[in-house]
């Protein structure tokens, strides 16, 4: 079953929301800034894309966000208690336990407790109570895909009757524990760029950021829709798709099923494109797999906005929404060949046409997601 996209916002090292997102990734992103980490024992600089401003409290930011989306969306009272509340996030509020450690480590030293609060499913509690929501109130932590399972799961909740909306929230806050845990496992570039599919790519830079998307039930001819996707594992590797892409070319080939649609249906493709050697691999592979030597258009948003990790999934949904309603595909003006990969992501602009996307997210764990986003043709407002 199709589903209305209703709404959706942004905000990320682009900027605090959709429409300046949206210009500054149209200008050709924004420039990672060095993070120093002088707290280990060999201090360490690493790339990273931040939010611009002032650091925000995270509970009382998060609610201004979806508080202000639902408002922009027109759901009613009697619609919000109709409404599920669906988070996917790698990180929830580690940033505010991380904080809360150092506070108690310099009252304490070595007594300091080290993870005095884990959020999971506490956030979407909150944020149901807080925007009166329904009941159905869920999160979802499978690392890179966590808010792109999450839409597949509000559109399933809608398909069931259990609601009549979803509201779906992608959430990744600055913190510590993300970008050194992923600095331990080589895939930080040390080049300070994201170069996906390029030969030169050395890996990514993470970034920091809110996605949120509002599903509903009922049609609208002039808005996009949600028409089906698929989640598969592969169980190849912790960290990496097998490189012969079977596995995430199976997902994909189910997601089109799943849309009634075939592959020649695909006007272009929204790449997961992380910039580490094998994930870009396996998903260039699985691209020729299933729609052929000769792709639509393809762009990725990781080299614009930093990988967002577990918000990826409504964060750069959002993104690409935002940018077909331009009337414009989403570009990478900074890619320069394909790596011998088969995959040259669009370097320069195209009119977005109407018709079906596709958009992969493939995680950490083997946990893979494909979707297809159906887009009507002509300009329509976040």
């Amino acid at each position: 079953m199709a589903v209305t996209i209703r709404g959706y916002d942004v905000h990320c090292a682009l900027g605090r929301g959709v429409e300046l997102c949206v210009q500054q990734l149209q200008r050709g992103g924004v420039t990672p800034t060095m993070r120093r980490f002088d707290r280990l024992r060999e201090p360490l600089e690493l790339p990273w894309l931040t939010m611009p401003g002032e650091a925000a409290d995270l509970y009382q930011y998060l609610g201004e966000v979806t508080e202000q989306l639902l408002q922009k969306s027109g759901l009613s009272s009697a619609e919000r208690r109709r409404t599920a509340i669906l988070l996917g996030s790698s990180s929830f509020d580690v940033q505010v336990s991380e904080e809360r450690y150092h506070a108690d480590f310099a009252q304490r030293g070595e007594a300091a407790v080290s993870m005095p609060i884990v959020g999971y499913g506490k956030l979407a509690n909150r944020l149901a109570q807080t925007l009166q929501l329904s009941d159905c109130h869920y999160t979802y932590s499978t690392a890179c895909t966590s808010s792109a399972n999450a839409l597949l799961y509000g559109q399933r909740l809608i398909e069931a009757g259990r609601v009549d909306h979803a509201l779906v929230v992608g959430l990744e806050w600055r913190n510590h524990t993300s970008i050194l845990g992923f600095q331990g496992l080589g895939l930080i570039s040390p080049s300070g760029a994201m170069n996906s599919f390029d030969s030169n790519r050395d890996g990514l830079i993470l970034g920091e950021g809110v996605g949120a998307i509002v599903l509903s039930r009922a049609p609208a001819a002039h808005l996009p829709l949600l028409i089906g996707g698929a989640i598969g594992t592969d169980n190849h590797s912790l960290t990496a798709a097998n490189t012969d892409g079977l596995q995430l070319s199976r997902v994909i080939t189910r997601a089109l099923r799943d849309s009634g649609i075939t592959a020649k249906q695909l006007v272009a493709v929204k790449a997961h494109a992380t910039a580490s050697l094998k994930n870009d691999e396996a998903e260039a592979a699985a691209l020729r797999r299933v729609l052929g030597e000769q792709l639509p258009p393809v762009f990725a948003l990781k080299p614009l906005c930093g990988h967002t990790l577990g918000a990826s999934g409504a964060l750069e949904l959002a993104l690409t929404l935002a940018c077909l309603a331009t009337g414009q595909l989403p570009t990478n003006p900074k890619a320069r060949n394909d790596g011998g990969l088969g995959v040259q992501l669009q370097r320069q602009p195209l009119p977005a046409p109407a018709g079906d996307y596709l958009f992969n997210c493939f995680a950490f764990g083997g946990n893979n997601n494909a979707m297809v986003i159906r887009h009507p043709g002509q300009g329509v407002a976040a």
